[in-house]
């Protein structure tokens, strides 16, 4: 949870008097502009000697923790993560886990996505024990997956040096280290007095300042950063975006303490291309009807701004006459042909990329009104590929919604996700493009690996633009069938789980 775009989060506190009480602590921070984020807290009880770190990471991260009682780290299969220690750390940072199975995989990315380490390691099952050099100053995420589960954490790395990313086994372990021989989990107790640890990262260095205070109701701690000067420039404002067919222009600006701007195809500041200080972008030569995606950032001789996101889709065309003819070559009661995977010609289009339609195109309510009855009593959703037009259209039945005997069925126009579960399960599928005998003839596999809910945005018929998130598994993934239909993707191809080698 975000308060502004300076909320970390919210620490649950339970205390044991004559019945248990409960207190939520808020996190916020004072600065000069808007750039600093709150990385972590870290939070130290001066009475026992326990401690914990909340950390933020993209959307922020809520922490709920018993008190009175030493938490049970884990039981034996489930994978855990103990808070990394030291936290910043100059080159080294030990991060402890519970490992429920042989093999654990281990992904490292920076704060723009960017992955910078992966292995797998075989360590055994239990309680392991980790050294991390993440090879460069700055926060990066370490996640660790074994089989379905995944954790991870956020980390702060000051080192004065670049070297190569790395991770080593130290070993297995009966009990977790205790830092400092303080306590190894973090307990609260009424009357306890804590220390509160708020760290950003200014310039490339970490900041930190403390609040000390015994807590006894809920409250919002406000860490003062104002005194910070030196830091990296706000993110890109956008101020008016042009766009035509085959170009988007975008304007922008940022403050008084920008030198200059970059952008890149994908979120990683280190590749990104420098427009000096030009303070608009401009792409031509695109596909009509196509969502670009591009990143840019503000930069001084500090550091860079957290990026702006440019995420657009440039002006669609009409149908076309062929469009129009295949559109109109029956009444709107009339059912369409669906094509086949295993027709040569038909993949034609089936493994095409399919461009935005025109909302007030004039044909477009006849082609939606006879896609819904080709697709009525035949499966669970559609898309305007499978009956031979590579435009951005489906219809999609809500499982989410309805009564149990009566799921309604609605149509989304120029529809895409715009993020996934990073929990993906193993699921049985199938198409009304991939008929019986196909499968039999090519021994299709009559499964996909799908995310576990989906962020979506779409148009509604009556041009009503919507945002939201899918969490009902079943529509999730239908959602994710048909979208995959708009980028020539059948659901045979999904037979790996995302992540995997």
């Amino acid at each position: 949870m975000k308060k502004a775009s300076l909320f970390l989060g919210l620490i649950f506190l339970g205390f044991f008097a004559n019945s248990q009480n409960s207190i939520y602590l808020d996190f916020e921070i004072l600065q000069n502009g808007t750039q600093l984020v709150l990385d972590s807290v870290l939070v130290e009880n001066l009475d026992n000697g326990s401690d914990t770190t909340i950390y933020n990471f993209q959307s922020g991260l809520s922490f709920e923790m018993p008190i009175g009682v030493f938490p049970v780290f884990a039981e034996n299969n489930e994978l855990m993560i103990k808070q990394n220690y030291p936290n910043p750390f100059a080159n080294e940072t030990i991060i402890e886990i519970n490992s429920p199975n042989e093999n654990v995989d281990v992904a490292v990315y920076d704060i723009s996505g960017k992955l910078v380490l992966s292995e797998r390691l075989n360590v055994g099952k239990g309680k392991q024990i980790f050294y991390l050099n993440p090879g460069a100053a700055g926060k990066f995420i370490v996640a660790f997956k074994s089989e379905k589960q995944e954790k991870a954490i956020a980390v702060t790395s000051s080192a004065t040096e670049q070297t190569k990313a790395s991770i080593r086994w130290q070993g297995s372990t009966l009990n977790f280290m205790k830092k400092k021989e303080q306590n190894a989990f973090f307990i609260y107790n009424e009357g306890d007095v804590l220390k509160f640890t708020g760290f950003v990262t200014a310039c490339e260095q970490a900041e930190s300042i403390s609040i000390v205070d015994s807590p006894t109701v809920s409250q919002t701690y406000t860490f003062d950063f104002t005194y910070l000067q030196n830091i990296q420039p706000n993110a890109p404002i956008i101020e008016n975006v042009t766009i035509a067919e085959t170009s988007i222009l975008w304007e922008f600006n940022s403050d008084e303490n920008t030198i200059g701007y970059k952008y890149n195809f994908e979120p990683n500041y280190n590749t990104a291309i420098d427009i000096g200080e030009a303070t608009s972008l401009s792409k031509e030569e695109l596909l009509p009807g196509t969502y670009y995606d591009f990143w840019l950032w503000a930069y001084n001789d500090c550091g860079a701004s957290m990026p702006t996101k440019l995420s657009n889709a440039t002006k669609a065309l009409l149908f076309s006459a062929d469009e129009n003819s295949l559109i109109l070559s029956g009444a709107t009661t009339e059912k369409m042909n669906i094509l086949s995977i295993c027709d040569e010609n038909d993949t034609l289009i089936l493994r095409n990329i399919s461009t935005n339609v025109d909302l007030a195109d004039e044909n477009l309510a006849h082609l939606i009104e006879r896609m819904r009855i080709t697709v009525l009593n035949k499966g669970v959703g559609i898309a305007a590929p499978q009956v031979g037009l590579n435009r951005n259209i489906v219809w999609i039945q809500r499982y989410d919604k309805g009564s149990a005997f009566n799921k309604p069925w609605e149509c989304y126009i120029n529809p895409r996700i715009t993020a996934y579960s990073t929990e993906y399960f193993l699921r049985n599928d199938g198409c009304l493009s991939v008929g019986e005998e196909c499968v039999n003839e090519y021994g299709i596999a009559g499964n996909s690996w799908r995310a576990n809910w989906v962020d979506v945005e779409y148009y509604l018929p009556d041009g009503t633009f919507v945002q939201e998130t899918i969490t009902h598994v079943y529509t999730a993934h239908i959602f994710q069938h048909e979208l995959d239909h708009l980028n020539g993707i059948m659901y045979f191809d999904r037979q790996t789980e995302p992540g995997t080698k």
